[in-house]
């Protein structure tokens, strides 16, 4: 904003007007939004301030110490909203696609070194679009090439079932990792119409990765697999999270033909037994074929118990607090 504009403002509200600039962590700290957007509006104890420019790591506000009307201050805020989209356009989706697909090749290129620990450097661009609490899903397409949707077009229509507030990040090809606010999880409601309870997380996140997989479905056609995390904090642990759903949707296309929506804590038992090498599992097959009483002799279901059983105990063990001796009085 030049200052012919700040000064016809500060004329207007009858008070006064000046451009502040600060950290995006300083305006969470006052109390504004995690992702600041212009328009974003934050009341103070004298005036309030407004936002008309957002950067990588900075917000450019206007500080107003004047007393406005509620229409006032929506009429400000649409003013700044309607500055940023005409600066914008079709470049900051290119721009944003550019900077989704540089974060995409880091976290394959982590993956694929074993770096499941990795946390995302702050060179990206995306650092700041990534806070706590973040759902991550990862979709896998089984679509033709020629049904391909791109990702302008997917991304608008992923906002439209998520929130302005989720990122779209290509990963391989027909493979796209999807972050989307905890947020979510307080909207969706049960089969009753009541809103799901804070201990039923699991089950918001079901119905959550479901009518996404429906939503993909319907549009473009075609077969897609969707799966899904618990939220996380994205900065500290991404690459385990992608990995972690490509394991995921890997497990499940395997051992649970037919379903298309999975979830890590489902999959447990395929993980064990996934990591048997081939070898050995096509040698139990071949010296167990056409045993019909396998887990029913008795001798199996014993040694099956004690794997299992003995492996709990050793975990109870390790996880248990250690108590100082106790002594007999004199």
């Amino acid at each position: 904003m030049n200052n012919t504009r700040l000064q016809q403002l500060q004329q207007m509200i009858v008070g006064s007007v000046e451009i502040d600039t600060m950290s995006k962590s300083e305006w969470v700290k006052a109390g504004g939004a995690k992702l600041p957007e212009s328009g974003d509006q934050l009341d103070l104890d004298q005036g309030f301030m407004l936002v008309t420019k957002v950067d990588n790591h900075q917000v450019q506000v206007l500080h107003m110490q004047a007393e406005l009307t509620l229409l006032e201050k929506e009429l400000l805020s649409w003013l700044a909203k309607q500055g940023s989209m005409s600066k914008s356009g079709s470049v900051s989706a290119s721009e944003m696609e550019r900077q989704a697909r540089k974060l995409g090749d880091w976290l394959q290129q982590s993956i694929d070194a074993g770096e499941w620990r990795a946390e995302i450097p702050e060179r990206f661009e995306l650092h700041h679009r990534l806070f706590d609490g973040m759902i991550p899903f990862l979709l896998m397409s089984e679509q033709a090439e020629n049904r391909e949707p791109s990702y302008v077009e997917l991304e608008k229509v992923l906002r439209s079932y998520l929130s302005d507030d989720m990122l779209l990040i290509p990963l391989r090809e027909r493979e796209w990792l999807i972050l989307g606010t905890d947020r979510l999880l307080a909207e969706v409601e049960t089969s009753d119409g009541d809103m799901i309870e804070r201990g039923e997380t699991k089950e918001a996140l079901v119905s959550l990765a479901t009518g996404l997989h429906q939503m993909i479905t319907e549009e473009w056609g075609g077969d897609c697999h969707v799966a899904v995390g618990e939220p996380i904090i994205p900065t500290e642990s991404l690459v385990y999270a992608v990995a972690t759903l490509r394991e995921t949707v890997n497990l499940g296309r395997k051992f649970h033909v037919g379903m298309h929506v999975h979830m890590p804590w489902l999959v447990h038992l395929e993980r064990l037994l996934s990591g048997i090498p081939e070898p050995v599992r096509s040698r139990f097959m071949d010296e167990m074929s056409g045993r019909q009483d396998l887990f029913t002799d008795p001798e199996t279901v014993l040694t099956l118990d004690a794997f299992f059983c003995d492996g709990l105990q050793r975990k109870r063990d390790r996880e248990a607090p250690v108590h100082p001796p106790q002594y007999a009085p004199l």
